[in-house]
Order: C-alpha cells, then sequence, then structure tokens
C-alpha cells in the first residue's frame, strides 16, 4: 500500500538527513557538500547520477544510487531529494525506484542509475535514469509516494515507463549516463568505456520511446557523464578513486580538457537553472555533491 506524496510533499516531510558543507579536491569546483557518515562510507550504496530543477521556485537536487549486492540481495537503485534552499545545511531523503508487479506488488528496479535527466513539466515532470544495456527508464515525480512495508526507506518512486530506443545502428548503445537539453524534450547520453570509443548519443523523447537523432564518439576514456547547453558541451571523465577527475568543455568537434578539474571519482553532470554545472562523486570517503565554477557558456 503506498500514500502518494508528490515531490512537495517529500519536500515537507520534516526531518531527514543533513549535508554538510565540505572542501573538495578539484580545480573547478566552487562549492562542495558531504553527506552523512552513513552514506559517506557506505560500501552498499554508490552516488551515480545528478540533475538539478526546481518546485515551486525552490532548488532542488536529484541524486541516483546503485547498489552493490551483498550476501545475494539486490536493493535495486535509489534517489536522494535534496532540499537547496537552506544551502548551509541541505537536508535530503532518499526514495526507493520499484516497478509495479503484475499482481500489484512493488519490486525494486534493478538498473544501474549511472545519469538521471529531470525535465521539468507539471507536478514536478518528469526523471529519466539510465538503465545500461537496457535502455532509459521514466518515473513520474507526481508519483513520489510513502510506502507501507518492508522498504528500506520508507518513500517510493514507481516507474512509468521504459523508453525504446529507435535508430540505433551498428553497435547497441550503453546507457550509462544521461542527461536533460535545457528547453527541449531532449536528453544526451552516453557510455562509460575504459578506452576512448566510448559514444555520446542524442536523443529526442516521445511517448514510451526515444529517437536517436544524433552520435558522435569524444575520443575521451573513462567517460562518466556529460551536459549540453547553447552547443556547449560538458565531458566528465575519471582517473580512478585516488587521482582527481578531469571536465572537457567547448563545442562538441573541439572539447578541451581540464585536468585535475573535478574530485575523485566523478560520475555525473547536469546544468541547474542558471547555467552552472553540477557533479557528484562515488568512492566511500570521498563522496561529494558538488558545484563547478566553471559556466556553460
Amino acid at each position: 500500500m503506498i500514500e502518494v506524496l508528490g515531490l512537495g510533499g517529500v519536500l515537507a516531510q520534516p526531518g531527514g538527513r543533513t549535508l554538510r558543507a565540505a572542501r573538495a579536491p578539484g580545480t573547478a569546483v566552487a562549492r562542495a557538500w558531504t553527506w552523512d557518515a552513513a552514506d559517506r562510507w557506505s560500501r552498499v550504496w554508490w552516488p551515480q547520477g545528478v540533475a538539478l530543477g526546481e518546485h515551486h521556485g525552490a532548488p532542488v537536487a536529484l541524486v541516483s544510487w546503485f547498489a552493490q549486492e551483498r550476501r545475494g540481495i539486490r536493493r535495486g537503485a535509489r534517489v536522494s531529494v535534496v532540499d537547496l534552499r537552506d544551502a548551509r545545511r541541505p537536508r535530503y531523503r532518499h526514495v526507493l525506484l520499484v516497478a509495479i508487479g503484475a499482481d500489484g506488488a512493488l519490486e525494486t528496479v534493478p538498473i544501474h542509475a549511472g545519469g538521471i535527466a529531470w525535465l521539468p513539466g507539471a507536478d514536478g515532470g518528469l526523471l529519466y535514469a539510465a538503465a545500461t544495456f537496457g535502455g532509459i527508464r521514466e518515473f513520474r515525480l507526481a508519483d513520489l509516494a510513502r510506502a507501507h512495508g518492508p522498504f528500506e526507506h520508507g518513500l517510493v518512486l514507481p516507474q512509468s515507463a521504459e523508453l525504446i530506443a529507435q535508430g540505433e545502428r551498428h553497435e547497441r548503445l550503453r546507457y550509462s549516463f544521461v542527461s536533460a537539453v535545457e528547453g527541449a524534450r531532449e536528453l544526451v547520453a552516453g557510455e562509460y568505456r575504459p578506452d576512448d570509443r566510448g559514444r555520446i548519443a542524442r536523443l529526442r523523447v516521445g511517448e514510451e520511446h526515444a529517437e536517436i537523432v544524433d552520435v558522435v564518439t569524444p575520443g575521451i576514456a573513462a567517460m562518466q557523464g556529460v551536459a549540453l547547453r547553447d552547443g556547449m558541451w560538458s565531458v566528465s571523465s575519471g582517473n580512478g578513486p585516488n587521482a582527481r577527475g578531469d571536465l572537457w568543455h567547448g563545442p562538441r568537434d573541439a572539447l578541451v580538457r581540464r585536468a585535475g578539474a573535478l574530485p575523485p571519482g566523478p560520475e555525473d553532470l547536469a546544468l541547474d537553472a542558471r547555467g552552472r554545472l553540477w557533479g557528484a562523486s562515488e568512492f566511500p570517503r570521498k563522496r561529494w555533491l558538488y558545484e563547478l565554477g566553471l559556466r556553460d557558456d
């Protein structure tokens, strides 16, 4: 049994966990926060995707996490809803991503959620999550709910659709990360590969499908995230748990590497309403939600 709250209802809930301001390495980092101790140290839950938006004027960040299997238990994926109205101590709550089974029971969604994209709209809009070779999953933020049952976080977000990509050619695209294109019903998605053959695709979103309209191979190894605004591209890439990540920025065919601009373990990228880039890092004890000083213009 679930009680629908919507995004506004989740933000209005008292209490929750708290992010604290922190200093994060990376030459492009303007400000950063770290999670509470349990989330900062967890070796089960790993931060991945990030998306920025507003709800009735209030700034909100969404951060996805995937759970590594432990003792045969698969916990699926979750999203942290971060209320940024108090930038000194933002509050957040975890929400489990679920699907409604044929019998009406809630089931975890076993995806990596390596990137997420938020398209604004009525009652919160739509959230898209990268599902590796399973395409992209869609969730309506208006469906955020309190679940009564054996759920780890008490809050759930039911899946509304699985997007089937059209227009794929040659090798099937691996959906490792995804972000929204400002002012359009479009997404950009890309694939992580340890070599430099990873691709980035631009997709037009429709009802329960996404059409690939462009694909590029930028020649960047270990890509982790992408953002696009006004023809300017930003790509994050990682160098392992002990070295700072890199940020690539510029026109699609002339990306310039900014070595060491990001913390170790950079993941997804996203743009906020001001055009500022945000990101999240994944490794235990080195987990930050951060805003970059580089404007995407």
